[in-house]
């Protein structure tokens, strides 16, 4: 028998307590969950305090911020060559599979889609109860399922480039629950197509609610969000406009932070994780928001625009108002506001919004260059201090409305993936690439567009466990 897949983290639970008395294990890794309302509680799973749903090391790479309380110019110094400092110095050449016995992403991820969207998926049919309830299940399960490995694809393989995804090595796609099978890695291409199946799967049962019971429920604004930025990365722009269309007639909601000014210098930038209005599915690590992060100072110099609510209004509320007392670099900005939760692995609107706005860009036909940028000013407008802010002219070429995107984005997504998944896709074109740089000490390091960092190693004990898992770098 071949070996399973290896996705079990030690100290890692993932079944819910609630869920623990209705669940139990075979010795052969039969399921015996047996009615939807058993199912269902499975998917009332906490995404919003997971520590696999931490991204700090994509932030590090891409220059958003530094390495999480720790100081900089001695992990540069150190004769010891860890994985900050390949991140903070663009080593390529540190061996990344040895300082990688276990990932704790790819081992979380995976188990939420094994043991709660695959049983799900297994069961529901034959599961007694509610069969318009069973089809929902199903359908919450099927998108789930689709968007955590879009975010497992992107983490541990090449971006979707549709001249070589159909050679370049992604990773496996989980579509059962069975333990004691291998899953072999696909093809970037492959696991691309299994997501749009899922997808497709899941709008066939029309059994999806507009709105959820919560925000860490699916429902068909978060589908249709899923698929707009699936499509975005195949680069079907057309789709994936109609999906960004469909997902926002039903949340179009925008979070205004303008009043946060009012509070003055000393107040306190405040976001809760589960109630802002633009959140469309939730999910983050435990910490939930950017509390203790150091962004990079170049970051702050070239994405954070004057009057910018979370770096110009707020220094003595939200960030440090001395010298960064940890990192090590004095102009570093270090927010510790408790308060702030970004959305650090699921979607909000914003995504969809931005997902748009590219697609209006690229097809540049009629107005869409003044639509592109008009989203592009509307979220401007709720992040800068309404003294300063005046909005960018209407782009003329695609370039420069992607342009005007490309930096909002930056601005609007820190402490969560995106950042890293878009550059990441950007890099793949001529036009967009982006060689990254930082300067420490008066060294200057650079990121090339090509560069293997962009892509994580599959960790020592999936490897050990699967002969399939080669690297992708």
């Amino acid at each position: 028998m071949k070996k399973a897949i290896y996705y079990i983290a030690a100290g890692i639970t993932l079944l819910l307590t609630a869920c623990n008395k209705f669940t139990e294990i075979t010795p052969k890794g039969v399921n015996l969950l047996s009615t939807v309302d058993q199912l269902d509680l499975l998917l009332n799973y906490n995404f919003g305090a997971q520590t696999f749903f931490k991204f700090d090391d994509v932030g590090v790479i891409i220059n958003d911020h530094y390495p999480y309380v720790t100081n900089v110019v001695t992990t540069i110094s150190s004769p010891t060559k860890s994985l900050n400092y390949a991140y903070l110095t663009y080593d390529e050449t540190v061996d990344r599979v040895t300082l990688t016995p276990s990932d704790v992403r790819y081992a979380g991820i995976y188990n939420i889609i094994d043991n709660i969207d695959n049983v799900i998926l297994e069961k529901a049919d034959a599961a007694t109860g509610d069969k318009t309830k069973a089809a929902r299940l199903k359908a919450e399960a099927y998108i789930e399922r689709a968007y955590f490995h879009y975010l497992l694809v992107n983490l541990f393989a090449k971006a979707y480039n549709p001249a070589t995804a159909a050679t370049d090595g992604g990773i496996p796609y989980v579509l059962d629950d069975d333990l004691s099978k291998q899953n072999d890695k696909l093809t970037v291409a492959q696991d691309y197509q299994n997501m749009i199946a899922d997808i497709n799967a899941a709008f066939a049962l029309n059994s999806l609610p507009d709105v959820p019971a919560n925000n860490m429920r699916v429902g068909n604004g978060f589908a249709y969000a899923v698929k707009a930025r699936v499509l975005l990365s195949m680069g079907d722009y057309a789709n994936a406009l109609i999906a960004a269309n469909a997902s926002l007639a039903i949340n179009s909601s925008i979070q205004d932070l303008r009043p946060l000014a009012t509070t003055g210098f000393a107040g306190i930038v405040t976001r809760a994780p589960l109630t802002p209005v633009d959140n469309l599915f939730y999910a983050a690590a435990s910490a939930g928001g950017p509390f203790f992060m150091s962004f990079s100072t170049e970051f702050t110099a070239t994405y954070f625009e004057p009057g910018n609510l979370f770096n110009n209004n707020y220094p003595a509320g939200a960030m440090y108002p001395g010298s960064n007392p940890i990192i090590g670099i004095p102009t570093s900005r270090f927010w510790y506001a408790q308060t702030f939760s970004t959305n650090m692995a699921g979607l909000c609107t914003s995504d969809v919004y931005f997902a748009k706005a590219e697609c209006l860009a690229r097809r540049a036909t009629g107005t869409d260059l003044a639509d592109a940028t008009a989203i592009v000013n509307t979220f401007r407008q709720y992040r800068i201090d309404p003294a300063v802010y005046q909005p960018l002219p209407n782009a003329t070429s695609t370039a420069q409305a992607m342009a005007y995107l490309m930096k909002v984005v930056r601005a609007e997504n820190f402490a969560t993936y995106k950042d890293f998944f878009d550059i990441k896709r950007w890099n793949t074109e001529t036009a967009y690439q982006q060689t990254i740089t930082r300067t420490i000490s008066g060294v200057t390091y650079s990121l090339k567009p090509n560069s293997p960092l962009y892509i994580f190693p599959f960790p020592q004990n999936a490897t050990t466990y699967n002969t399939s898992l080669t690297q992708n770098y």
